[in-house]
């Protein structure tokens, strides 16, 4: 035989170590995602939301404080049902779309590869901070609320990265 050649017992093996690897960078991510959105919303500036009321002549004449703990309407709570279940599919489609570019990332070490996963943790940090569950565990109220620009930040920040993958 001129040269070694794998068996598939190894090849099996190599490929599950790819698996592996890329599991726990995408485990990584995720973990670093989180803590990003959590110390934005303790590092941003505070500022404190108001519902206005209309006056007599439709204007908003009278400010009150949000309430928290306040019922919300039912139009309200299933417009926060339905955009959790979807922010919780982008979010699943994104994992998945992670760590299959860093299983193609670990074995072919392709620059462009790299971007995409960028692209995609953008993406992931997008999808994470527009998730109604992070509000609610932040406190929708505060610090928290600055989440509502921090999503397009990120969007930003991707399509960015992007433009630069597209451009080469």
């Amino acid at each position: 035989m001129a040269g070694k050649q794998k068996t598939n017992d190894e090849k099996k093996d190599s490929k599950r170590n790819y698996i592996g690897i890329a599991l726990l960078y995408t485990l990584g991510l995720i973990a670093a995602a989180l803590a990003i959105i959590v110390f934005s919303a303790w590092l941003l500036p505070t500022f404190d939301p108001v519902l206005r009321e209309p006056g007599r002549d439709g204007f908003f004449d009278r400010v009150r404080p949000v309430q928290p703990g306040a019922d919300l309407p039912a139009e309200i709570t299933n417009y926060f049902t339905i955009r959790l279940v979807l922010s919780l599919v982008n979010l699943a489609a994104i994992v998945y779309l992670l760590f299959i570019h860093i299983k193609d990332y670990l074995k072919l070490r392709s620059s462009f590869t790299l971007g995409l996963i960028a692209f995609l943790f953008s993406f992931f940090l997008y999808a994470l901070s527009t998730l109604p569950l992070i509000h609610i565990i932040l406190g929708p109220y505060g610090r928290a609320s600055l989440l509502s620009y921090v999503p397009m930040l990120f969007s930003a920040i991707g399509l960015l990265i992007f433009a630069k993958l597209s451009s080469e």
